[in-house]
């Protein structure tokens, strides 16, 4: 077996097509997975691209970020739009780590672990902000910077931010970001096929680094 040269390249994502000889049923599922997660609905398949940009970025996926942005511009979003996508995915990737300094905290005051998802808990930004002020001030800053309605409307923001939650998979963030998408306007329909998205994402992200296996067995 000859390692190639790059662990990450576009010939590598040509070589999924071999997993429709290796693996034909399983490619098939993912085939109809996406077909169904971005067909046009209750959210237009403009919306879900933008939506699939900012999922990329969480994933942290080269082959999404360059596929779904090709998608994206394709379907009509702007660089404008597409640049607060980008921003909102930044500022879900600060929130999962500091939604889970509130387990920290517990133990660092010498709580047993428990429970380590309580619903409605409280969140650690008081600590925090008297812990650390400046650093607490400028999340706050990204958070309210990230989320502002521009180019993207706020209903837009939210739904990618519930997106964005699931691929972190952060129980705090999906519960903060399905009532704010909801408070936004948005839809339960809108929210369902928003998260439909975000699990293709993780699918096909899972799907474009297998090129790397290709590569090796092939």
């Amino acid at each position: 077996m000859t390692k190639p040269a790059s662990l990450c390249s576009a010939e590598h994502l040509a070589k999924t097509a071999l997993f429709a000889e290796w693996a034909p049923a399983a490619l098939k599922g993912f085939q109809a997975l996406a077909g169904g997660a971005f067909a046009a609905g209750a959210l237009s398949v403009k919306d879900k691209e933008i939506i699939a940009f900012a999922c990329a970025h969480v994933l942290r996926c080269p082959y999404c970020i360059d596929y779904h942005h090709g998608l994206a511009t394709g379907a009509g979003a702007s660089r404008e739009e597409l640049t607060e996508a980008l921003w909102v995915a930044i500022a879900m990737a600060a929130q999962a780590p500091l939604a889970h300094a509130a387990i920290a905290l517990r133990l660092l005051n010498g709580e047993a672990g428990g429970d380590f998802y309580p619903a409605k808990q409280a969140g650690p930004e008081q600590a925090l902000k008297a812990a650390t002020p400046a650093a607490l001030d400028g999340y706050e800053a990204l958070q309210s910077a990230a989320f502002a309605p521009g180019a993207l409307d706020a209903t837009q923001k939210a739904l990618a931010a519930v997106a964005c939650a699931h691929n972190l998979r952060c129980a705090f963030s999906i519960e903060r970001t399905v009532p704010a998408a909801l408070a936004a306007g948005a839809s339960k329909p809108m929210v369902a096929e928003a998260i439909f998205v975000a699990i293709e994402m993780a699918a096909g992200a899972c799907l474009g680094h297998a090129g790397l296996a290709a590569a090796l067995m092939a």
